[in-house]
């Protein structure tokens, strides 16, 4: 049995002293994980291809009294990853959490497409990627009797849009949710968990330039009318990326370690479907 510790307003999740890994940890969605996770008393790698943004999330987690250090890296190969993973092994032992995403962007509806290799390039990236890392952390994780694995994916691995329109994305997202499923039932035995989140409309630059210059949406009036009727997300707004990064670390402490194998959308209610 997992102890809850309160400690007054607060719940200690059980993971401080651990060894974080957050890849994309230099911004949006993934910053705020590696905030959360350093609060937790986790030894925080933040990894990034760039090292100026990556230094202010480190020097954030400094200042606030936290352990972290900065891997500028190109996760998207398999060298890449292995030297992020290597790195963090030297500097605070084997990442025993592991939070992962990756991006691809090629908009188009499927006749738009006519570099048929994109798919390819997308396979490679979204699902690729998960099969190097894992690979990477696995046998750590497995000695140790305990890990915790959680990637940051997106609600169209589930429920495709065509607005904006992600042929490519929509074709290859879900792959890597059934990667960590499988691997998830074969793991489990060991004390480890696979989870994939699953955002839905999320206040970030991108978003945000996005409903400006595809939709006309300049207000905030104007932005929720649009996710209210078009996007169909009841909330009327997008999420906060630390709205997403709760979860995230939950996800990663002691007490879910039954929750496992799992596609959790956090999407202010966008998905229709009530399983």
């Amino acid at each position: 049995m997992v102890p809850l510790v309160s400690r007054g307003a607060h719940v200690d999740f059980g993971i401080a002293g651990r060894t974080a890994l957050v890849v994309g940890g230099s911004k949006g969605i993934g910053k705020q994980a590696a905030l959360m996770l350093a609060a937790e008393g986790c030894n925080v790698a933040v990894v990034a291809r760039g090292a100026k943004h990556i230094d202010f999330v480190v020097a954030a987690i400094k200042q606030a009294g936290g352990v972290a250090a900065g891997i500028p890296s190109d996760m998207s190969t398999q060298d890449g990853i292995q030297h992020a993973v290597d790195e963090c092994t030297r500097l605070f032992g084997p990442p025993e959490i592991v939070i992962t995403q990756a991006d691809f962007h090629v908009r188009g509806f499927f006749d738009e497409i006519t570099r048929l290799e994109d798919y390819v390039d997308s396979y490679r990236t979204y699902t690729m990627s998960q099969v190097y890392m894992l690979h990477a952390v696995l046998p750590a994780m497995k000695a140790a009797g305990w890990g915790r694995y959680v990637h940051i994916g997106s609600a169209t691995a589930k429920e495709p849009v065509n607005k904006p329109p992600h042929t490519v994305a929509n074709a290859t997202r879900p792959s890597t949710v059934g990667l960590l499923k499988s691997v998830a039932d074969e793991y489990a035995r060991h004390g480890i968990t696979f989870n994939t989140i699953a955002p839905g409309w999320i206040a970030t630059n991108t978003t945000t330039h996005y409903l400006e210059t595809h939709e006309g949406l300049a207000t905030d009036d104007a932005r929720r009318e649009w996710l209210i009727d078009k996007a169909g997300v009841p909330a009327g707004r997008a999420g906060d990326p630390a709205e997403i990064a709760s979860t995230i670390v939950y996800l990663c402490s002691d007490l879910a370690g039954y929750v496992n194998g799992h596609y959790i959308a956090v999407d202010g209610g966008h998905h229709r479907s009530a399983f």
